[in-house]
């Protein structure tokens, strides 16, 4: 890593760590200001009236930086997918270990592009490049809906809003592997089911977002796991964070409002829409789920 990455790098998480610090100090109404005219009563133990966590602000926009810090200095080649003939069969890109920030382009040997956040509620645009590493230290993950007949190039679910939102970038800055673990979430029904192919895991009732901030349907997936401890009691033991946003909200706690697959400290609500969006199950559901799924798991939210 040169000298410049490394002030790179050091930015981005002093800037990505002030906001969580904004996003976890308070629990007031304040931190949590959006479209809603009524506002949750935060109680000192971190949940809401409706038992939603306090908010956690998971991403945070930082400033652009020169593209001398994007060059890989290694490439890989793409890998052979597991199989091809499964339906559920997805390339995940796991961003290497000397990668700070990577770049996104319009097309294949395109136009390099700048990402934005999108908030419309509040008329805010601002710029969010593709940071390797996330707030929480985690590597990036990004989600591959296409190769180039190179394979050199990849079209990628993009971690940003507006929820959908796509980008080529550069293989050469990943390692791909494939897997078919999937996960859909009904919010119709309050279930959540996993699966390994056509093979059923887990089927589960949960919690998910009322009417005033529903669960959006959206086909995202997981792209970090965290300790839901290192959080909030609240979070129960494991917080599957989910590439995508609420719909409703146009911030959480001061930063994104993203989305996110999590345990509880009140099981009672199973069944129940409570949630600010996110989608809650037992504690022991969260654990067998984070310990048999990777990163870069398929979820899809119906209705």
């Amino acid at each position: 890593m040169t000298k410049h990455q490394r002030v790179v790098k050091t930015l981005a998480v002093v800037v990505l760590m002030a906001m969580l610090a904004v996003a976890c100090g308070g629990g007031s109404d304040e931190a949590a200001a959006d479209s809603d005219t009524t506002q949750p009563d935060l109680s000192a133990d971190g949940e809401d009236a409706g038992g939603e966590p306090a908010p956690i602000a998971t991403t945070a926009p930082i400033p652009l930086v020169s593209d001398d810090a994007a060059e890989p200095t290694v490439a890989v080649e793409p890998t052979v997918a597991v199989d091809d003939e499964d339906p559920w069969n997805v390339d995940v890109l796991y961003v290497n270990d000397d990668v700070v920030l990577v770049p996104t382009f319009d097309a294949p040997n395109g136009n390099q592009t700048t990402i934005y956040d999108i908030n419309t509620f509040d008329n805010i645009e601002l710029e969010y490049p593709l940071l390797a590493e996330t707030a929480f230290g985690n590597r990036l993950t990004l989600l591959a809906e296409e190769f180039d007949d190179s394979g050199n190039w990849a079209k990628v679910l993009l971690p940003v809003r507006p929820n959908g939102s796509t980008a080529w970038v550069q293989t050469a800055f990943f390692t791909k592997e494939s897997h078919n673990y999937h996960i859909i979430i009904d919010v119709s029904e309050n279930t959540v089911n996993v699966y390994r192919g056509e093979d059923l895991l887990i089927e589960q009732i949960a919690v998910s977002g009322r009417e005033s901030r529903p669960t959006p349907v959206v086909r995202a997936y997981i792209d970090e796991k965290i300790p839901g401890a290192s959080l909030s009691p609240a979070y129960g033991d494991w917080v599957l964070s989910i590439a995508a946003f609420s719909e409703s909200l146009g911030t959480f706690g001061g930063g994104m409002p993203k989305l996110a697959l999590h345990g509880t400290n009140q099981p009672e609500l199973m069944g129940q829409y409570v949630s600010s969006g996110c989608v809650r199950v037992p504690n022991e559901v969260i654990s067998f789920i984070a310990d048999s799924v990777p990163i870069g798991t398929i979820v899809e939210i119906v209705a």
